[in-house]
């Protein structure tokens, strides 16, 4: 039994230091771009509020 713990303890120590030891993933300029993208925007329309002036003919 002691074997089986031993080769356990082993075998798990190898298998965190795969894990901690593993490169960060590094985010290039497209991920940076993809996330810009993802944010909400607002859209709204353009509103012409120019003042028009129409020609209004009495009637008569």
């Amino acid at each position: 039994m002691k074997k089986l713990g031993f080769s356990a303890v082993i075998a798990s120590g190898l298998a965190a230091a795969v894990v901690g030891l593993a490169a960060p993933a590094s985010a290039g300029v497209d991920h940076h771009m993809w996330v810009h993208q993802q944010h909400q925007k607002a859209q709204v329309p353009q509103v012409d509020n120019t003042v028009k002036h129409t020609s209004i003919r009495p009637n008569g």
